[in-house]
C-alpha cells in the first residue's frame, strides 16, 4: 500500500504516458495534458486551502493506537490531497476518453484506500477528497479541456479534423 501512496513512483510511468498521449493524440492529447495539469493544480491548491481552513488532525497524530506504517505528515488531514488530485485526473481523462474510466477510477480508489490503510487519513478525508476531485475534474473538462479543443480547432482546423478522422477510421 505504501508504494501507491508515494508520488515519486509515478514519475517515469507518468512521463511515458504523457509521451504516448502526445504521440497518439497530438493536439487533443496536448489539450488533455494542459487541462489535466490546470485542473490538478487547482485541486491541489483548493485542497491545501481547505486543510488549513478546517485544521483537522491526522489520525496518526490524534489516535494513540494507530500503528504508523508510513511517516505522518505535519499538515492537516481533511481533505486528502492524494484523493482530490487522483480523482481530478481520473475524472477529466475519463470524460475525454471513456475507455480508460474503469482503470483510472480503480487507481484513484487504491490511492485513497492506501491513505486510510497507512493511517494518515480518516475515511471521510478520502471521501471528501474524491467528491471534490470529481467536481473539479468535471469543471476542468467542461471549462478548460473543451475550451482548449475549440481554440485549437479554430487555430488549427486541419490538424484537429485529421485526428478525428483517424480516430473514426481506427474505431471501425
Amino acid at each position: 500500500m505504501q508504494f501507491i501512496s508515494i508520488k515519486q513512483n509515478f514519475i517515469w510511468p507518468g512521463i511515458a504516458c504523457l509521451a504516448l498521449v502526445l504521440w497518439l493524440k497530438r493536439m487533443r492529447g496536448l489539450a488533455l495534458i494542459l487541462a489535466t495539469g490546470i485542473a490538478v493544480l487547482a485541486s491541489d491548491s483548493i485542497g491545501a486551502l481547505l486543510k488549513d481552513w478546517i485544521a483537522r488532525d491526522r489520525p496518526c497524530h490524534a489516535l494513540p493506537n494507530i500503528k504508523e506504517i508510513a511517516s505522518c505528515s505535519n499538515s492537516f488531514s481533511f481533505p486528502s490531497n492524494h484523493a482530490i488530485n487522483s480523482f481530478t485526473g481520473a475524472t477529466i481523462i475519463s470524460l475525454a476518453y471513456k475507455n480508460f474510466a474503469f482503470v483510472l477510477y480503480i487507481i484513484a480508489l487504491l490511492i485513497g484506500y492506501s491513505r486510510v490503510y497507512l493511517g494518515v487519513h480518516y475515511p471521510t478525508d478520502v471521501l471528501a477528497g474524491a467528491l471534490c476531485g470529481i467536481l473539479i475534474g468535471y469543471a476542468g473538462y467542461k471549462y478548460v479541456y473543451l475550451t482548449t479543443i475549440k481554440l485549437l480547432k479554430n487555430r488549427f482546423p486541419a490538424t484537429i479534423d485529421h485526428e478525428r478522422a483517424e480516430t473514426k477510421f481506427s474505431d471501425r
